[in-house]
């Protein structure tokens, strides 16, 4: 039958990942950062700890532009990734692109025709429909620009669709496809960017959406010695939603639903991109779907009082309360369609999109499902002590994000207290501080014992630098700076790689 799920698949973005609609080979490519660098020494203000040795890997997107027109999403810019390598109290830098499809149609067949999350450069239903027969294969190189993560012992840049992408920790260098050997759809589906990675096993622990005319969330294990996803559950579902991230506890794993839905059909009937396909839906409500890790059993749903929208997990938890669930909280989805590259130039003066920080919490018992605001403001990018995720925690750690700004605007860095509801920062006028990651102290005892590791821009002098907080007080430590300016980017990790 046509509409059987194996078929679906290949409509989940309508067409291979770089499919050319014809390109101007005249035509000239512009670029946020063109240049990389390769490994070159930093120069350092203040004192690293001595205990602090790894890389701090960030992953996101370059806006290009070919011929004056840039891709129209921040989400669609090229996959580049900047490593920050602490030795010994020395710093050294390196960035790379990294060398998908994407970076071939842009830089060599000077063409903005790939497809990616709001951007489908062939729109008819017919090259929708002929795009079956034209698949670049299941090793096609994603436009990985979401994260980055240690996968099956393996360095890989992660997006929203299979399969990862393998990179060198130490040269950046683009290895190729991480092909999973198992029988769960490589290509042309969903997956989150955010998976759970056991800090002492190496197991990770994600989730992708098969579409189809019945859809599923399918959420599955992968031991750190294999290439193998082992299923978990596979969960019927009409209308998925668009989840990028999802939540976990010592024995549940917590997918929220939010009310931002597609029908599966029209991914492949329609001519719009892919994100386009989503509607908000607030009459659904969004729902909190509880499921053991160790059966994959549904223990239970259950549906907030008011829709609203999510990028980000904080933590989740159990408690004698019941399962706490933290999240950073916008009133709908309308973010998703207005962070493009139109929008950031248009509002770069004011803040748009109402946040909060709110708690939910699940009473399996009563069947009851509690919410309450912690803190409201302009924040993003929550990371925690990952020796927490899962566990009860008390701090997180967040940034003001923005793709523009002025040299006079203030752009902090917070630690809020999640006991207390209260916060402290950091900040610089002019500068724009990146996701805050933080790494542990090995001799510490207490969850704050350690570094905040975040990459800064400079908008005064046009430059960027690793800053080094002292997680507990929120004071600098040490900066290390580099002579150009890192485009705003995504996600990052720091990896112990000695």
């Amino acid at each position: 039958m046509f509409f059987k799920n194996t078929v679906l698949y290949v409509f989940f973005l309508g067409l291979p990942l770089v499919i050319s609609c014809g390109h101007a080979t005249k035509q000239r490519v512009h670029a946020e950062l063109k240049q990389e660098f390769s490994t070159m020494a930093v120069p350092v203000q203040g004192t690293i700890p001595s205990w602090l040795k790894g890389s701090l890997i960030r992953n996101g997107p370059v806006t290009v532009s070919v011929d004056g027109k840039h891709n129209e999403h921040w989400f669609d810019g090229l996959a580049m990734l900047h490593a920050f390598t602490i030795q010994e109290g020395n710093v050294f830098y390196a960035n790379r692109f990294l060398r998908t499809q994407a970076y071939d149609t842009v830089f060599n067949k000077k063409s903005l025709s790939y497809a990616g999350f709001a951007v489908d450069p062939c729109r008819s239903i017919f090259k929708r429909f002929f795009s079956l027969f034209l698949s670049s294969g299941p090793h096609a190189l994603n436009n990985a620009n979401v994260n980055v993560a240690k996968i099956a012992d393996r360095y890989v840049a992660l997006t929203e669709t299979p399969l990862p992408v393998e990179f060198d920790p130490v040269t950046l260098e683009t290895v190729g496809v991480l092909d999973y050997k198992d029988s769960l759809p490589h290509r042309d589906t969903w997956e989150s960017a955010h998976p759970h990675c056991n800090p002492v096993t190496g197991d990770a622990l994600s989730y992708l959406i098969e579409f189809g005319h019945q859809s599923y969330y399918c959420l599955y294990t992968i031991p750190a010695n294999t290439l193998e996803r082992k299923v978990i559950a596979r969960i019927p579902v009409d209308r998925p939603s668009y989840m990028h991230s999802f939540a976990i506890t010592e024995q549940y794993v917590i997918l929220v639903e939010f009310p931002f839905v597609v029908n599966p059909l029209s991914l492949m009937l329609t001519s719009k991109a892919f994100i386009k396909n989503f509607s908000w839906q607030p009459e659904r409500g969004t729902c909190f779907t509880i499921v053991k890790h160790s059966t994959g059993e549904i223990v239970g749903t259950y549906r907030s009082k008011k829709a609203f929208f999510a990028f980000h997990h904080i933590n989740a938890y159990e408690t004698d309360e019941g399962i706490c669930c933290d999240m950073v909280c916008y009133d709908d989805a309308s973010i998703i369609y207005d962070a493009s590259d139109d929008m950031w130039e248009e509002q770069a003066n004011r803040t748009i999109f109402h946040k909060e920080v709110k708690r939910f919490i699940i009473n399996q018992d009563k069947r009851t499902l509690a919410e309450k605001t912690i803190l409201r403001g302009d924040f993003e990018f929550p990371r925690i002590n990952e020796k927490y995720d899962g566990k009860p925690y008390r701090y997180v750690y967040m940034t003001k994000p923005d793709k523009l700004w002025h040299a006079h605007e203030i752009r902090p860095l917070y630690k809020l207290d999640m006991e207390k509801g209260t916060t402290i920062t950091w900040s610089q006028e002019g500068c724009q501080p990146g996701e805050p990651i933080f790494v542990a102290d090995p001799m510490g005892q207490k969850e704050d014992d350690g570094v905040i590791l975040t990459i800064v821009i400079n908008i005064a002098d046009h430059s960027s630098f690793l800053l080094i907080l002292d997680a507990k007080t929120f004071t600098e430590q040490a900066r290390a700076t580099v002579q150009h300016q890192i485009p705003a980017g995504l996600h990052g990790q720091f990896f112990k790689l000695c």
